[in-house]
């Protein structure tokens, strides 16, 4: 990479910092912290991480001053907000700001592959698509760990396409790495293991059967072994086998009940579901919120009971599910009660009403525009990476409740494809000029890494 294409990416991911920061601080001055949620969730679980208490119940910490293990959601996020407590950066806009600068690095491979795939133009398009898309930047104010996935998902993309055109033992560990990182982070991608790396080794026309089932099994390896020592303490510590998060029954028991399944939440949450909780806030882990209904033991014990609870009830109402799933995958989409969904982000997701409103119609323009660009795509190369990372967010929201951050990994692919439409627009209605023969690049040279 020359010196040009250096600044031009350095000034883009600039620009995606500026953005955030700028409406961090300009709109969002206080996070309350007596709530229970998972922005505080995060900010001082973190903080905990940095003085010495491993990764303890930050809830069970603020209200009652104890120090009890927990797995609500995978590390990697606390672990990134941990550094900058580290360096004493701790404070609840330190890890906003965190959270937006790890955000806006994922224009960088955007803008590399999009190069890589097309030209400098679509790159530069990309890139300031993923700096400036309001969806992309909405959540980094609220401490998630969205922010983060943002990134996972974008060099998911860049290593995915690496593995299609050379599925060498490097380029599957690269790609094995990340997905790792981002099943570390949150609990949905560890799907793509299954709807992305095994696919694009076994499905590859270059290597032989026997190549392909070995270098699946040895991605297979270096995954355990990277999710191990996580798998291993939740094992270790927890009365239920916790592996990744005692996540999934927390959030099911939310989006299966009466109130979720018809009327003006179908598709959404209801904190009425939430059985854990009597003052209808969403109390998952304070011991002294739980209900007779639930066992007695760790969060792991109670999360294990509110699994099978959301499982009878979708067992008990399965004729209902093609609604709810299409309710669900349409919320998240956009496509569903859009005004209504955009009433619960401002109220319930604690977003600001000007940004809600103009990320809908940036999603709608960028979705459209997708739909072209993916067709680019198609003539380009394989369209197994975009549809996996998309495909893996709206799963997510089929399978939970149709909230509009759980869209972020198609929110990357919408922007890429977007930018790969407006690219192929633009040179087809206005072409590139070639460099004269004196200006032109030694063949084989490039100014973007391969």
């Amino acid at each position: 990479m020359n010196a040009r294409a250096r600044w031009l990416v350095a000034g883009m991911f600039l620009l995606a910092v500026a953005v955030r920061w700028f409406v961090f601080l300009r709109w969002y001055r206080y996070l309350p912290i007596g709530e229970i949620n998972d922005n505080v969730y995060y900010h001082v679980t973190a903080n905990l991480l940095v003085d010495g208490h491993g990764f303890a119940d930050p809830f069970e910490y603020t209200v009652f001053g104890k120090l009890q293990p927990t797995a609500g959601h995978p590390p990697g996020f606390t672990v990134y907000l941990s550094i900058w407590s580290f360096l004493g950066l701790d404070s609840v806009t330190w890890h906003r700001l965190a959270g937006g600068f790890i955000s806006a690095s994922a224009v960088i491979p955007v803008g590399l592959l999009l190069h890589r795939l097309f030209n400098e133009r679509t790159a530069v398009i990309g890139m300031v698509g993923m700096a400036l898309h309001p969806p992309l930047w909405m959540n980094d104010a609220l401490i998630l760990s969205e922010s983060m996935y943002i990134p996972i998902a974008a060099w998911t993309l860049w290593f995915a396409h690496r593995v299609y055109d050379e599925p060498s033992w490097r380029r599957i560990t690269e790609l094995t790495l990340m997905l790792s990182l981002g099943a570390l982070t949150r609990s949905e991608p560890f799907m793509l293991f299954f709807l992305l790396l095994a696919p694009i080794i076994l499905l590859h026309r270059s290597l032989d059967w026997r190549a392909r089932v070995t270098r699946t099994l040895g991605a297979a390896l270096i995954a355990m072994l990277m999710l191990a020592p996580w798998v291993g303490r939740n094992l270790a510590t927890f009365d239920e086998p916790t592996f990744l998060a005692i996540g999934p029954g927390y959030v099911l028991e939310l989006g299966n009940c009466d109130d979720t399944y018809s009327g003006r939440l179908l598709g959404y949450w209801s904190p009425t579901c939430d059985e854990t909780d009597s003052r209808g806030a969403l109390g998952f882990w304070a011991a002294e919120d739980r209900l007779s209904t639930w066992p007695d033991g760790d969060e792991s014990v109670i999360g294990a009971a509110k699994l099978d609870k959301a499982l009878d009830y979708i067992g008990d109402h399965l004729s209902e599910q093609p609604k709810v799933v299409a309710a669900r995958v349409g919320r998240v989409l956009g496509l569903f009660r859009p005004q209504q969904t955009a009433d619960f982000d401002v109220f319930f997701e604690r977003r600001v009403r000007s940004h809600v409103d103009i990320g809908l119609f940036s999603h709608y323009a960028v979705m459209i525009a997708a739909v072209y660009g993916a067709v680019v795509m198609r003539r380009r190369t394989s369209l197994l990476p975009v549809a996996a990372v998309a495909g893996t967010s709206i799963l997510t929201a089929a399978i939970t409740f149709g909230i509009t951050r759980y869209r972020l990994g198609a929110d990357v692919v919408f922007v890429f494809l977007a930018a790969v439409a407006l690219g192929a627009l633009l040179d087809r209605f206005r072409p590139i000029s070639a460099p004269a023969a004196d200006q032109q690049e030694p063949e084989g040279a490039s100014v973007w890494p391969t």
